[in-house]
């Protein structure tokens, strides 16, 4: 677990909420150096990653779809991974 010591959230909380989104790891107050007992932890752990189409054709043929439906679910994927996502909070 990383450390962060006192001084940091107080001069710029921002900047320590968004290392701890963006890492996914959990951060550990400490006052000159002895841990606190205060932890900051993201709500989300892990960032979710895109399943390759190619990952979604090797689904078992005991899957409850049709091969057309199998084939046209991956074609929607495709579809998508081409579009730009983007995040409607950020700001510009």
């Amino acid at each position: 677990m990383k450390t962060i010591g006192t001084c940091e959230p107080k001069q710029n909380p921002q900047t320590v909420i968004q290392r701890v989104l963006a890492s996914g790891d959990e951060f550990e107050i400490t006052a000159y150096g002895r841990p606190t007992g205060v932890r900051l932890v993201p709500d989300h752990r892990e960032k979710r990653r895109w399943i390759p189409g190619s990952d979604l054709m090797k689904i078992p043929s005991t899957s409850p779809l049709s091969p057309s439906d199998a084939a046209a679910w991956r074609e929607d994927i495709e579809d998508a991974m081409d579009e730009e996502v983007t995040d409607p909070w950020e700001q510009a």
